[in-house]
């Protein structure tokens, strides 16, 4: 900065040292007044990094806000798809938290092998192993020492006991989108877990709107009486569709989407996003409080909320024919 500056703001150095010492202090001040606006927030300062925005993810940020205590929050939620997510991390780490929490795959796969400094939990992850953030189901504890979280497994072997224990040994038929790769994990342990309940696994594929009423169509006239909609993002395309034929008693519906308004199912088996969210704030509050990620395991964790259409299975009841 020129001196003729400086002694327009009031300062008039009259030696060569006075004039040195005159702009380094300066310089100084600038600089920390710019690192004072781009640094670390407040002690307990937590970032909420997730992905996608939804009715389930919506539900997790309620329980987690409610049992933060008062700690400083910020949620950047970014779009499933496309570049925002990793441009958005990237403001993220930036803001330099003190924890970062990544709810949802998406998040992780993006974080984990990004961040190896600030302590890292997650949740909403059905399997954190292929995100580069865990390493071996067989061996939760080890994992990656800046994070820990929570693993938490779609509710399918729990919708197939559920259901076979209350509408008994039928067919049940799956439809799922193999570009959704939750829904493609649903679809590869479907047919074992039906087995161990000793029910029958029908499945067909489709990955438009165009091709879901053929699918469903096949399914059942393959013999499909029971329609399982799974807690998959593509499930919602054709949710509506299904639940139509519920109501219609042309097939009976188990769903595990987190959905309130789900008229047509006669069982719901879902995942307690809310219950979850809580439970990711305790863990947060645990690394906040000074335990180290690398000593806490990862823990699985399924709180599950089920409820019966108790006049949906009456009307059943009295069609023997469709049964």
């Amino acid at each position: 900065m020129p001196l003729t500056h400086l002694n327009s703001l009031g300062f008039e150095p009259k030696t060569k040292r006075e004039k040195r010492k005159t702009v380094a202090t300066l310089l100084l001040v600038i600089t920390l007044l710019a690192l004072g606006g781009c640094g670390p927030g407040p002690p307990g300062f937590i970032i909420v990094f997730c992905s996608p925005d939804s009715p389930r993810m919506r539900l997790a940020l309620e329980g987690f806000r409610s049992h933060l205590k008062g700690d400083p929050l910020e949620v950047v939620c970014f779009p499933q798809f496309g570049p925002e997510g990793k441009e958005s991390l990237r403001r993220v780490r930036g803001r330099r938290p003190r924890l970062l929490v990544a709810l949802g795959t998406p998040a992780l796969m993006l974080a984990a092998p990004v961040e190896k400094r600030t302590p890292v939990v997650f949740a909403l992850v059905a399997n954190p192993y292929f995100t580069g953030a865990a390493y071996d189901p067989a061996h939760p504890e080890v994992h990656q020492e800046n994070v820990t979280g929570l693993v938490t497994p779609p509710p399918v072997a729990a919708a197939l006991k559920q259901g076979a224990g209350l509408l008994g040994a039928r067919t049940w038929g799956l439809l799922y989108d193999p570009d959704d790769g939750v829904a493609a994990e649903i679809a590869r342990t479907f047919p074992e877990e039906a087995r161990r309940n000793g029910l029958q696994a029908l499945i067909e594929t489709s990955t438009s709107a165009d091709t879901d009423e053929a699918a469903l169509s096949r399914l059942r006239a393959r013999g499909a009486r029971i329609l399982y909609l799974p807690p998959a993002a593509s499930a919602a395309r054709y949710a509506s569709r299904v639940l139509d034929l519920g109501r219609r008693l042309q097939v009976m519906v188990v769903s595990s989407l987190p959905e309130e308004e789900q008229n047509g199912a006669i069982l719901r088996v879902f995942l307690d996003y809310r219950r979850l969210g809580e439970e990711a704030a305790a863990l947060a509050h645990r690394v906040l409080r000074g335990e180290a990620p690398k000593k806490i395991p990862l823990a699985e964790s399924q709180p599950l909320k089920v409820a019966v259409d108790e006049s949906l299975l009456r009307r059943w009841s009295g069609y023997p024919g469709k049964n």
